[in-house]
């Protein structure tokens, strides 16, 4: 905004008048610069939050040990511990447990009566089913309806992962006295259960039958998640016992 002119007739003093530009003042100006530095404080707030995050392997190592001493069931893989693998699925991790909860959906969506159990969390799942939900009635033969869910047991048995492998165990029940049981016996179906895991793909050495005393006509099938290194247990083989 510019001030008045002079008239032609004005006098020397008054004709010589300061021009001034008047600079509107901008409300927002206040609001900017508070932004600004709201900005600025949670930038450094962040940087230090990075900085005080920062794993060390000391750090690591202490509370491993704390999680071992607290709950002696839950393993920690070595290479988790050292830090030397942190990518890798490993048996008795979290991991390792949403592995076991995966195989424990695959019966409880097929199979409404099947009990499934996380005995050990990440190493050891327990499926409960009566045996005619596998087999056909008074017979060796599977149901064609459990193909699909076969085929998926199998997949997961197949999945090879760094550092760890999965078995089944498959035990068929007998009574208590271990008496002659009426055809088609837990034996026969349980033979006829490990040629279909094996013939659809499933390792040979991930798969182990066998016959318990127990609630005849069930089925317990045990997943056990172990280390690539780890050595399978020895079981016990006679007469009314793991097969």
């Amino acid at each position: 905004m510019l001030a008045d002119k002079p008239s032609p007739g004005a006098s020397g003093s008054a004709a010589t008048r300061t021009v001034r530009a008047v600079v509107p003042h901008n409300p927002n100006n206040g609001t900017i610069v508070l932004l600004l530095s709201l900005f600025l404080l949670l930038l450094v707030f962040f940087i230090v939050l990075n900085a005080q995050s920062v794993q060390t392997v000391q750090k690591v190592k202490a509370a491993a040990a704390s999680l071992e001493k607290s709950f002696p069931n839950f393993v920690i893989d070595p290479r988790l511990r050292d830090g030397t693998d942190v990518v890798a699925s490993r048996a008795g991790t979290v991991f390792a447990v949403q592995r076991l909860d995966g195989v424990g959906s695959l019966f409880a969506t097929a199979i409404a009566v099947a009990q499934v159990e996380m005995v050990t969390p990440g190493r050891l799942l327990e499926v409960r089913l009566p045996a005619d939900d596998l087999f056909l009635p008074d017979s060796v033969a599977l149901r064609p309806d459990r193909q699909g869910l076969l085929d998926r047991v199998v997949d997961a048995l197949r999945d090879s992962r760094q550092g760890e492998r999965l078995e089944l165990e498959a035990l068929l029940g007998i009574g208590p006295t271990a008496g002659p049981s009426q055809a088609p016996g837990p034996v026969a179906r349980a033979g006829a259960l490990a040629r279909a895991l094996i013939g659809d793909g499933a390792p040979t050495r991930a798969v182990t039958i066998g016959i318990e005393r127990g609630v005849p006509g069930g089925v317990r099938l045990l997943f056990t998640l172990r280390l690539a290194d780890e050595p399978s247990p020895r079981r016990a083989v006679g007469r009314g016992e793991r097969r």
